[in-house]
């Protein structure tokens, strides 16, 4: 009868194997959302570390690549866990209709539940928190301009916090 082998790999190769694995999963993370084919434009923008002033507007300019039509338009917000707020009020401003004029809404996100809870979800004292801001986000024909502002309305100034904002566009 043959004897069985037994081989056992040390402790040391064992944790570096599991610390090469864990490593990988972010960036296979990012590859598999990079390849989502509805996106047409993602972009985030970082807040400074002394916080985010209300002079600090985010302005995200759209390629001309992307084609007239409407799309879905999504709003992420990543914070720290020492973000002293429930929630998070910001302006909105779009100039993507071949006009020279900018359209501005106001919006309110809840970035915790009543009871303190983050509804963003993140490692280490950093969430994220998305939110489908409009379903039919339309960017005109031929627009010259295609620029999105935003800027917090929050009575702190700067505001302590907030890490990045970004935008997503995506077909329906």
């Amino acid at each position: 009868m043959p004897k069985q082998l037994r081989t056992t790999i040390p402790s040391h190769k064992l944790l570096w194997l599991i610390k090469n694995k864990i490593a990988c999963l972010p960036i296979i993370y990012l590859l598999l959302t990079a390849c989502h084919s509805n996106t047409v434009y993602h972009s985030y923008q970082s807040i400074p570390t002394t916080g985010w002033s209300k002079s600090d507007t985010l302005v995200y300019t759209l390629p001309a690549s992307i084609p007239a039509g409407t799309y879905e338009m999504t709003i992420g917000i990543r914070h720290q866990e020492s973000y002293p707020y429930r929630d998070l009020w910001m302006n909105i401003s779009t100039n993507v209709k071949d006009t020279s004029t900018y359209t501005t809404d106001t919006l309110q996100l809840f970035l915790a539940d009543k009871t303190g809870n983050w509804n963003g979800n993140g490692p280490g004292g950093l969430y994220q928190f998305t939110k489908l801001y409009t379903p039919s986000f339309t960017i005109a024909q031929d627009s010259a301009s295609r620029n999105i502002r935003i800027v917090h309305i929050m009575t702190d100034n700067p505001l302590k916090g907030i890490s990045d904002v970004g935008i997503r566009l995506e077909k329906p």
